[in-house]
């Protein structure tokens, strides 16, 4: 059985795996969060990298399958970008109300007025609003005693990343514009070149002696993703598959450049399988929203804003505190935000294609019928 017979329809399990990959990513920050060594966590110590960093791989491949799957099913990049918009933003903006001119403000050690005069603030709120050209970390006067210091938001480092992911794809949806009898087959082309080129990339940045950059193993998973979705009958996907790859990581895992080499050929195919194989009851948490955004927004200040304000919390009060405080906070801003933009994604794309065809009008151009109808 191939990829494709599973890709179709909302009945799979990434809502699922996505909340679990956040998680993970929350516990892991729990470590730096109260200043303890990576060697902490046992799966950094075997194989050299966190679980943490593998739930954000996670996060990566099922963005790189789904958002391509998004762009190639709706078929015009006015519709993709709302989609891609309302999912990102508004809950982003939110966020960054509440803890730049609430939860900061509250905690800096500098007065009012010079939090507020400072341009480090609103450089912050600006960058971290649009996700445009990386992000800022740090805010005046906060967590500047903690282990982790000056870092008031550092998970939306992978935003940017994320944002420019989707540039990526939509460019190369518009390269193949002019050729669309030829689209499919140029996208699965490019798309292989790209995961190849980062492999090498990937490997020569953590076996040479120059500092490592993750970002590079993000885009990696992220186009690795989106690869198997552009050859999703070729994929051959069953319980005997995802055996065969779990088997690989463990066995891969006593020696660590065999491990990430293994890693590097296995994950995305590895999550696709957790994705789409399991199923049964698991299926019913898709009921109970999607809570994984949330929980990554939110979860780094919550951490900081405890080991602040609780400096001797244990790692097991800090794993079970961040991800209970982070969990409430994600499922408000699921239902009173992100679900209710999300339902407006289709009435936003239909409206802008009225106004472009309406200019194209003006200008004694036919634009052809709206896509969106």
């Amino acid at each position: 059985m191939r990829l494709s017979h599973y890709a179709v329809g909302r009945d799979n399990n990434f809502t699922l795996l996505r909340f679990s990959a956040a998680m993970t990513v929350l516990f892991a920050h729990s470590i730096g969060a109260l200043g303890l060594p990576p060697e902490t966590e046992p799966v950094f110590r075997r194989v050299g990298f966190s679980l943490g960093e593998m739930g954000l791989d996670a996060l990566f491949v099922t963005s790189g399958f789904l958002v391509t799957a998004s762009l190639v099913n709706r078929g015009d990049l006015i519709s993709f970008f709302w989609a891609r918009a309302l999912r990102v933003y508004p809950a982003l903006w939110v966020m960054l109300l509440l803890t730049v001119f609430v939860l900061a403000p509250a905690l800096t050690t500098l007065p009012l007025h010079d939090y507020f005069a400072s341009d480090m603030t609103w450089s912050y709120f600006a960058k971290c609003g649009t996700l445009l050209g990386g992000i800022r970390y740090s805010l005046p006067g906060v967590f500047d005693t903690l282990p982790l210091k000056g870092e008031f938001n550092g998970s939306l480092w992978t935003m940017p990343v994320e944002v420019r992911m989707y540039i990526y794809v939509a460019v190369l949806w518009v390269a193949f514009a002019l050729l669309p009898a030829l689209r499919s087959k140029g996208m699965r082309f490019v798309s292989v070149v790209a995961v190849a080129l980062f492999f090498v990339i990937v490997l020569r940045g953590r076996f040479s002696e120059g500092a490592f950059n993750g970002a590079n193993i993000r885009m990696f998973m992220y186009l690795y993703g989106s690869a198997l979705y552009l050859w999703r009958d070729r994929v051959p996907m069953g319980v005997g598959t995802l055996l065969a790859l779990l088997a690989a990581l463990v066995v891969a895992s006593f020696d660590r450049t065999t491990f990430l080499i293994v890693y590097l050929l296995a994950m995305a195919p590895f999550v696709l399988h957790l994705a789409y194989v399991p199923g049964g009851r698991i299926r019913r948490f898709n009921d109970w929203g999607d809570y994984s955004y949330g929980v990554y927004i939110y979860a780094f200040p919550v951490q900081q804003t405890l080991a602040f304000l609780f400096p001797a919390l244990t790692l097991a009060a800090m794993m079970a505190s961040s991800a209970a405080v982070s969990l409430a906070i994600a499922i408000v801003s699921w239902k009173l935000i992100e679900e209710r933009a999300l339902e407006h994604k289709d009435d936003f794309a239909a409206k802008t294609w009225r106004l472009f065809n309406l200019g194209l009008a003006r200008m004694g151009v036919t634009a052809g019928p709206d896509p969106s109808t």
